[in-house]
């Protein structure tokens, strides 16, 4: 029976330098060859996975923005965008607490280019994404986003929370001290839940690989949820099973546990 493996990028396909392990490869590549699906699962949004390390690998489709953008085999077959409300609301109470934002769409991303000027991601960003990297203007109704992610800075996260509630969830990462704020009830186990019911994979075939706080849902959802070494004790925690730390063959070697790869 077919089975369907999702991958979180940052912290599991690959590490903060964006350096991917061989064997990383290989599993991808010999996991597709025995007949599974490979998903990357990320909260990244579909604008900002392009990187020819990530598309090189043949992945059958990408679930984007935690859950709010899927595409498979090229083609978007699943959408959630916010509306104009929604982002003012957001960008409203962030200026109130005063918390540089980043907003995340399937073409581009928009940043508040003073608010960034020396921040190492969005020098990354305007690298990684050119012209399709664009500055925050005052007319919302060009502006086209899933998600969006914010530096916490001095900010009370439980006050922002509670200001965003009606709309959003918030993701606190803590050691990296940036929050991700995601459409209310949408998360990387939603968007899992949708590739599952579009493409008929029944949930007790599926597989999930994360490392950090926004990989819990997903490791909780699936049938099988993998932490890697190298991820929080939150994830360990919601996971099935740990396997190796990412430059310890990670994703080979939790394959390899499950018998998806041989």
């Amino acid at each position: 029976m077919k089975k369907a493996v999702f991958f979180d990028i940052d912290g599991t396909l690959w590490d903060w330098q964006m350096q991917m392990p061989e064997s990383t490869k290989t599993a991808i590549e010999k996991l597709r060859k025995n007949g599974h699906y490979a998903f990357i699962c990320s909260g990244r949004s579909r604008s900002n996975i392009r990187s020819r390390k990530l598309t090189e690998l043949g992945f059958d489709g990408v679930v984007a923005s935690c859950g709010t953008h899927i595409d498979f085999h090229g083609e978007k077959i699943f959408e959630i965008l916010l509306d104009q409300r929604q982002i003012a609301l957001a960008l409203t109470v962030l200026k109130k607490h005063r918390m540089p934002v980043v907003l995340e769409g399937p073409e581009h991303v928009y940043v508040d280019p003073d608010a960034f000027l020396d921040d190492p991601y969005v020098i990354y960003l305007r690298k990684e994404l050119g012209a399709d990297l664009r500055d925050i203007h005052e007319d919302i109704s060009k502006i086209v986003i899933n998600k969006m992610s914010a530096q916490i800075g001095g900010a009370d996260v439980k006050e922002l929370i509670r200001d965003l509630d009606s709309d959003y969830d918030v993701i606190v990462h803590e050691p990296d001290h940036i929050v991700e704020i995601n459409p209310k009830g949408h998360s990387k186990a939603t968007g899992i839940a949708k590739v599952c019911e579009i493409l008929n994979i029944p949930v007790e075939h599926t597989y999930a690989f994360g490392d950090s706080e926004n990989d819990l849902d997903m490791l909780r959802f699936v049938a099988h949820g993998v932490a890697m070494g190298n991820g929080t004790e939150r994830a360990k925690e919601a996971a099935e099973f740990v396997t190796k730390d990412i430059h310890e063959d990670g994703i080979y070697y939790g394959l390899l546990h499950y018998g998806l790869i041989d």
